[in-house]
């Protein structure tokens, strides 16, 4: 038995090559298990995979964007700075550092939300690394195969019918992947045996009714296949290679520095225009 989408991404009954009576069953469970499969990629993509990848960054090339954003800030307050001096002067009024510094504060509010909002995000990724201790082999195949059977049992995807108990013991199973607590997922799983769904009965459906759901199942598939690939090609999935060449960090992080560097040259242009304005 073969379960194919048809080209063009439509599911559809022409999508289904329909064997003889009876074989429909085994291709129904191989479609289920591709979609739990598919589920438990994306469920391990987002709730490991893409963090580690995000601490990463910041660890390498965010530390050194925050850096930047700070030397933007400086710089761009600098040349206000000296604009705003420079306009009192050229009226024959006087230079009121004070005054100057309150405006400052207000245009440029906004702008230091921003820095402080990205300098708490890298303290977040990094306290958050500092607490995870790496698991030992072992304990991570574990941890796989309870969010594994976690994902078949009690997935929304794959349930829709589940419970609103069911659901909640869903989001812990999760938080606890992601937190890799393999004592809490291990509970979790106990918990849950009573959930897990009631075998198929021996006679089997109707060949018409095997054939509309193995094909809820192909588009089901289909989506989730899509779903996936969106999340392999979007950030910050998509820089898991760029994050393990050592060349590609170097050349970021110099592009990076050379920024900085080139804001932090204006900045001092700008105080020491200011100054001289000041008479200092």
């Amino acid at each position: 038995m073969n379960v194919c989408v048809m080209p063009g991404g439509n599911a559809g009954r022409a999508g289904i090559e329909v064997p003889a009576q009876g074989e429909l069953s085994p291709a129904i469970e191989d479609l289920r298990a591709q979609i739990a499969a598919c589920l438990m990629e994306i469920d391990e993509i987002t709730l490991q995979v893409n963090p580690r990848i995000e601490a990463d960054y910041a660890l390498k090339i965010g530390c050194w964007e925050n850096v930047l954003l700070e030397s933007q800030l400086a710089a761009r307050r600098a040349k206000r700075r000296l604009a705003m001096a420079q306009a009192a002067a050229n009226q024959g009024g006087e230079v009121c550092e004070d005054e100057i510094e309150q405006r400052l504060d207000c245009e440029f509010a906004d702008w230091e939300r921003q820095v402080r909002a990205a300098m708490d995000d890298y303290l977040r990724k990094m306290e958050e690394r500092a607490a995870s201790r790496p698991m030992a082999p072992a304990e991570a195949r574990e941890l796989k195969t309870l969010h594994r059977d976690i994902i078949k049992r009690l997935h929304p995807d794959l349930h829709p019918e589940l419970g609103l108990e069911g659901r909640r013991y869903f989001e812990i199973a999760q938080a606890a992947f992601r937190a890799g607590d393999l004592d809490l997922l291990r509970s979790v799983d106990t918990v849950t045996m009573h959930l897990e769904p009631e075998p198929e009965p021996e006679a089997p459906m109707p060949e018409d009714e095997q054939v509309a759901v193995a094909e809820l199942l192909a588009a089901q598939l289909r989506l989730v296949q899509e779903r996936l690939e969106a999340l392999k090609n979007a950030r910050p999935y998509a820089l898991l290679d760029q994050l393990a060449d050592p060349d590609w960090i170097e050349r970021t992080v110099d592009g990076l520095k050379a920024q900085i560097a080139r804001q932090d040259e204006a900045c001092k242009a700008y105080d020491l225009r200011y100054r001289a304005l000041r008479g200092e």
